[in-house]
Parts: C-alpha cells; sequence; structure tokens
C-alpha cells in the first residue's frame, strides 16, 4: 500500500439533526454518499463536531481497480436516518415488495445466517431483528430518499456486544465506484452480488464510537447494509466475512418471494398495569431468560389444564419482552374467530383498592369487581358493555373483558380478551362473547410467583 496523504474528515454538527418537518431521525454514522443528509437543510444548535477516522490517498483497495479520492476539501461524514410518516403497516400497495410474509422470512433469513454461538439479547420484537414496515411518507418523500425496511437488535458473542442493523431497500443507484475512505475491501461472490464493508470510526463529543459495515449490491437491485456499532472497543461479535455473508444472503432481495404460508414477524406488545407500579418497576434488560421460561411453562401448564380451553394462533407460552418496563406479553388470536387474547406479566405493582362506587370520578368506565385470594392477591375483573367499548386502530368497536391477578410479591399478570363487534347489525343486536371468565381467570392465577 502506497504511503498516503492523510484527510482528517471534520464536520460540524450540524449533520446530526432532527429535520421537523420530516421526522428524520440520525440512526447511525456512515460513509455512504447514497444517504447523504446536506448540511444546508440541517440547523446547527451546538458547537461540538464529529471527528471520523482519516482518510489516505491514495490507497489500495482489495477488489477495486480504481480508487476515487475522498470529496474534495473537508472530507464529509454522512449517516443514515430512519424518517417517520404515517402509522406504517406490512402490505402496503405502495411498498408491494415487503408484504408481511416477506419481512418474516428475511427476518428468519439473518437469524439463520448469525453464526451458532452469537445471540440476539433478548428484547421486544422491533428490537430482535425483526425487519419493520417501510414508514409511507406519500407527498413528503425527499428528492432522492429510498424507502426501506430495517431490522434491529444487540448481538452477543464471547464477551464482546454491539448493536446491529440490517437494512434492505429496491434501489436504481447501482454499484458505486470505489471511494477512499468509504470502504477498505470490495468482494464478489459467484451468484454477481457486490459486497463492500468497511471498519471505522468517529467522535462526537469526545466519544469515540465504532462500527464496522457490510453493504451488498445484488443483481437484481436490492442494496442491503448490515451494521455494527459499538461504543466501547472495536471487538464486534461479527467478524466482518460474516457480516458480509448476511449482506448477500439471497433471501433479503426484494425480488425473492416469501416461501408460501410463511408467519408474519412478531409485533410489539403492550405490559398493562392496573395498579401503581414502584419507581423500581426495571428496565427491559433486567429480564432474565429463565423468568421469561418459567413464565411461559406456568401458562402453558395452565391453559393445558383447562378442558374448554379453545385453540390458539400460537402457543400460550409465547411471552415476549415488552418495548418499556421490566415487564413481557403475547398477543394471540382464537383460531377461526375475531376473538383475541393478549396477555402480560410484569413485577413492582402495589396491590390495587377497592374503587368507591359512590365516588363521581368512578362514574365512569366499567365496573370493577374486587376479591381477594386466600394468599392475599387481589384479582380486579370487568367486563366492557357497548358504551364502555374499546375502538382498535382500524376504527373496529372492541367488546372488552379483562382479569388481572395481582400478588402481595408484586407480580401482575394481566389477562384481556376482545371481540370485535359489527356496528352494521340491527335491532335486536346480538352482543358477541370474549373469551369466558372462568378461562381468563384460570390464566391470570397462573403459577408465577416472582417477576422478572
Amino acid at each position: 500500500m502506497p504511503e498516503g496523504r492523510r484527510y482528517d474528515a471534520i464536520i460540524d454538527v450540524s449533520v446530526i439533526v432532527t429535520v421537523v418537518a420530516l421526522g428524520v431521525v440520525a440512526a447511525g454514522l456512515l460513509h455512504s454518499p447514497e444517504n447523504a443528509v446536506s448540511t444546508e437543510e440541517a440547523a446547527v444548535d451546538s458547537d461540538y463536531s464529529i471527528v471520523s477516522e482519516p482518510i489516505e490517498y491514495p490507497v489500495d483497495i482489495p477488489g477495486c481497480s480504481e480508487v476515487e479520492p475522498p470529496p474534495s476539501g473537508e472530507s464529509e461524514l454522512f449517516m443514515t436516518s430512519s424518517i417517520g410518516g404515517d402509522t406504517p403497516s406490512y402490505d402496503n400497495p405502495a411498498y408491494p415488495w415487503l408484504t408481511s410474509g416477506k419481512a418474516g422470512a428475511m427476518s428468519a433469513a439473518v437469524l439463520a445466517a448469525l453464526p451458532s454461538d452469537v445471540t440476539v439479547e433478548l428484547a421486544a420484537p422491533s428490537q430482535s431483528l425483526t425487519f419493520q414496515p417501510v414508514d409511507d411518507l406519500g407527498a413528503d418523500m425527499p428528492e432522492g430518499f429510498e424507502p426501506s425496511t430495517s431490522a434491529t437488535g444487540t448481538l452477543a458473542r464471547a464477551g464482546s456486544s454491539a448493536y446491529a442493523s440490517v437494512d434492505v431497500r429496491p434501489s436504481d443507484t447501482g454499484i458505486p465506484t470505489c471511494v477512499a475512505g468509504a470502504l477498505d475491501a470490495r468482494i464478489t461472490v459467484p451468484d454477481g452480488t457486490v459486497v463492500d464493508t468497511n471498519d471505522s470510526w468517529y467522535e462526537y463529543g469526545g466519544n469515540r464510537s465504532h462500527f464496522r459495515t457490510a453493504t451488498a449490491y445484488h443483481p437484481d437491485g436490492t442494496q442491503v447494509t448490515a451494521t455494527l456499532t459499538d461504543t466501547d472497543s472495536a471487538e464486534f461479535p461479527l467478524e466482518t466475512s460474516e457480516l458480509a455473508l448476511i449482506a448477500a444472503r439471497p433471501e433479503l432481495r426484494v425480488t425473492v418471494p416469501a416461501p408460501a404460508d410463511t408467519p408474519a414477524p412478531r409485533q410489539d406488545c403492550s405490559v398493562s398495569s392496573g395498579g401503581m407500579l414502584s419507581d423500581e418497576d426495571g428496565t427491559v434488560a433486567e429480564i432474565r431468560a429463565e423468568s421469561v421460561e418459567s413464565a411461559n411453562d406456568a401458562l402453558t401448564e395452565t391453559w393445558e389444564s383447562l378442558p374448554s380451553a379453545p385453540p390458539l394462533d400460537r402457543p400460550i407460552g409465547s411471552l415476549v419482552p415488552g418495548y418499556y418496563g421490566s415487564g413481557v406479553c403475547t398477543d394471540l388470536e382464537v383460531v377461526g374467530t375475531d376473538i383475541g387474547l393478549s396477555i402480560s406479566v410484569s413485577g413492582g405493582a402495589a396491590l390495587p383498592v377497592a374503587r368507591d362506587p359512590y365516588d363521581p370520578e368512578n362514574a365512569y368506565g366499567p365496573v370493577v369487581q374486587f376479591r381477594t385470594l386466600p394468599d392475599g392477591s387481589v384479582v380486579e375483573s370487568y367486563d366492557a358493555d357497548v358504551v364502555n367499548s374499546m375502538t382498535s386502530e382500524d376504527g373496529t368497536t372492541q367488546l372488552t373483558r379483562s382479569v388481572m391477578v395481582t400478588r402481595p410479591t408484586g407480580v401482575q399478570v394481566s389477562v384481556r380478551s376482545t371481540v370485535d363487534l359489527d356496528r352494521t347489525q340491527y335491532a335486536p343486536l346480538v352482543l358477541p362473547d370474549p373469551l369466558p371468565f372462568d378461562i381468563l381467570d384460570a390464566v391470570a392465577q397462573a403459577s408465577i410467583a416472582q417477576w422478572p
């Protein structure tokens, strides 16, 4: 490698901004001209600067016959962004390449590509390498912006961990020229996919972050960027070659359909809380895998003991962490019906106190029934009639039946069943039924004594 000149890449903090009008939020920093955010559109709100690894030029890059110099003047450091629009959803006609099945198949492909000794840290589905819907910006789409789906999570291996992101998008930009500082090496795999890899770092406010990227340009135009970021060290849980293999997976190509009957990926769920949680209710990071397994076993044992338990679309013991706090949850459906079942388990709850029925503040909402079990646990249950019914995100009216058990240890198990109400019916109106109280009550009293 010839000795080259060093280009110190220093740019103002104006490239790390939130563009309120578009909801642009900085997600990571990469030497990637395709994802550039103009500094003219950014707002300066700090004296801090970003300092990137110096770039040498001229330089030989393996796999590149020619290497272009970095941008003239001060070398620019670009950032990738996630842009928020309307509520995103799968199977959006505007992005036909991302069906719910395709998202599920791509998520499974990334997980299958991880070495056996690499683990995905326990987190909500959206933070467990699950591809998310594309943000639909409609008329607000910036010129040149290429919508994408991303899967993120934290990977761990032999004492090292890093935040991982895999971004997939259809692109018509083609394979870029080799530019000094943008890549360390370029390889072409037998199927024609070109993969650029790069290890580098940047500093912001004196704090250094290391990142490793592998960007694959597939023959059908799909661009896949897999990134690892670590603020502690340059030791990553994936070798560069392993990260490149993930980016080059053919299942990630937007033109490759998902296998038939591929299930949609798990979505985030909510942890219900009927009482006031203590200040020590914890975070997702405090959830232990063995605690989740124990709670799943308790729910499964209870469900299998019920003679009238209906079939569900997934095992009842399929709890995942909620997005916030130290609780876990799962949303299920009764097969062949529009009846839903939601379960959550959390800790740190105080024993609830029965409401005063004569208090005017309690005049609205469903009537909550209280009872105390022999071990001191408190059971709250209610039936929501048409007046107190819920409305789902798509505008569907839902009737709700709920049972919540709070134990003296602070463990709280919430079990809620919903059913859609057909508002097109005329009198006499026949109300559908959620799951019966005896089933909900039994599940809520599953033997989950401690959490987490």
